[in-house]
Formats: structure tokens, sequence, C-alpha cells
């Protein structure tokens, strides 16, 4: 059975777990989501997996747009994988609904627990509302060692199963937020930063998967279409983008990912 492996990254972890997860299948390809999120498109497979981290306790808006854009139609066992420093909420069940509504279907969809590599400088009423999330989602999820062998076979077998998320509580405050938080993201690019180190190469517009940057007169300027993932931040060869709201620090990424993984354009 084929099975292509769409992945959303700006810090390498979806990568690295649709890599190996691609090697423990077999027969697998795998493609960026940020090269589908437009229009409509039937993949050419029998099996699809989505793979993407959890910003603010849902999918990024490239994740959604993509969802919105993908025809399952012909695909017999759809699944997801959402990434997450501590804990998913209800993101795979809201991809769910997304699919479903579309005449789709999430036949599983697990959770796992990845390096964080953001530097998150919450305000006091965010840092509360992060605290509570957490508190009433219930324990953290398994790790990738701990996870994807049980995840490989589950997949291989096509085995059908709800969505994990977390807690009830935790997850419906979740959800409220991240609809909050994912209208703010888009503005944010306002306050990326560039340093004098900045040698106008362009890195930082072939990594951002909403194509949201243009490199003018050497420099870079953001367009505000943004996903708040700092890939830009965290790949910039110099060092030289920062953000006064926390951001991925330039090498702070997957060990096993490198630049030229990054690469959309």
């Amino acid at each position: 059975m084929k099975t292509i492996l769409y992945y959303y990254t700006a810090t390498g972890n979806s990568l690295a777990i649709a890599r190996n997860l691609a090697q423990g299948l077999g027969d697998a390809e795998i493609s960026p989501i940020s090269a589908h999120r437009f229009g409509t498109f039937k993949p050419e497979a029998e099996r699809v997996g989505i793979l993407f981290p959890v910003y603010a306790w849902g999918a990024p808006k490239t994740v959604e747009e993509f969802a919105a854009a993908i025809d399952l139609s012909r695909v017999e066992y759809c699944f997801a994988i959402a990434s997450c420093g501590g804990t998913a909420a209800g993101a795979l069940p809201k991809l769910r609904r997304a699919l479903r509504s579309k005449g789709g279907n999430l036949h599983a969809g697990f959770v796992v627990r990845s390096p964080s590599y953001v530097v998150d400088t919450p305000d006091k009423s965010e840092a509360g509302m992060i605290k509570m999330v957490r508190r009433l989602s219930g324990p953290r999820p398994g790790t990738e060692a701990e996870r994807l062998p049980a995840i490989i076979e589950a997949v291989g077998a096509c085995a059908h199963s709800k969505p994990e998320h977390g807690a009830f509580l935790g997850s419906a405050l979740g959800n409220s937020f991240h609809g909050m938080a994912s209208a703010q993201f888009s503005k944010l690019d306002g306050g990326y930063k560039v340093s004098a180190s900045c040698d106008g190469c362009g890195t930082c517009a072939r990594v951002c998967p909403r194509e949201n940057i243009v490199v003018e007169s050497g420099k870079p300027s953001w367009k505000h279409d943004c996903d708040f993932c700092a890939a830009c931040a965290t790949w910039c060869p110099k060092g030289a983008i920062s953000h006064g709201e926390g951001a991925s620090p330039a090498g702070r990424h997957h060990a096993d990912i490198g630049l030229r993984d990054m690469l959309l354009r």
C-alpha cells in the first residue's frame, strides 16, 4: 500500500518523525504541506498521513488550509500525528471534524511529545492560561522514541481509533485559547527584528511555509500572513532574526534535520 506523508515543520520535529515513519512503513513518500494549501488536490496513494506541530493547542493555519484543500475520496486510510511540547489538547479531533465536513475522515490520530526550541516569554495572563491548560490536560504524551514503534504497527495495519487528545476540560480550554491566539499570529511578524549581520541571503524566505517573507533592498520584509512558526529565526545562517515576544534562536532545531532539508523554494 502506497503512503504519502504530508508534513509541516519549522524546527524539524515533524519532518524527522515523517522520515522515521516512512522507513518503518516502506513504500512511502514525504511531501511538505505548504506545497498543497491552495485549491483542491487528490493524493495518489491509498494511505495518507498528516504530521504537524501544535501551536497554542491547535494546528497551524497552514495545516487548516491544507485540510480544506485535500480531497480524500480516493484514500482508504488517513491518519495524523501531532507533535507537541506539552499537550495537543483537541487539535486532532478538530482536524477530524474539518476532514469530515468535506467528505473525508481521520481514521486515527496520535500525539507525540517532541522537544520545544521556542523561547516563550508570555505575559502574566498568557502564563496563567498555559499553566491552567497543562494542569487540566492530564499526563504528557510519550516521546517519539517511546511511541513510534506502536504507531508504525497501527498505521501499517490501517487500524482505526479515535484521535488522541488531552483531558476534556483542558482540551476545551485549549481549543478556545487556540482560536484567540491564531487570530493574532498573522500580525505578530511585525515584531521581527533584523540585525546588521543580515547579508540578504534569502534563507528566511525559502524556509517560510507561508511564503510570507520577501527580501527587499537586501533585507527581509514580512507580509503579515504569519503562522509565527519562527522558521525564519531558527534557520537564519547569521542568527540575524529575533522577535521581542520570543522566537526560536538560530541553530536550535532537531539534531537530525539540516538547512538543506528545510528549503522549500
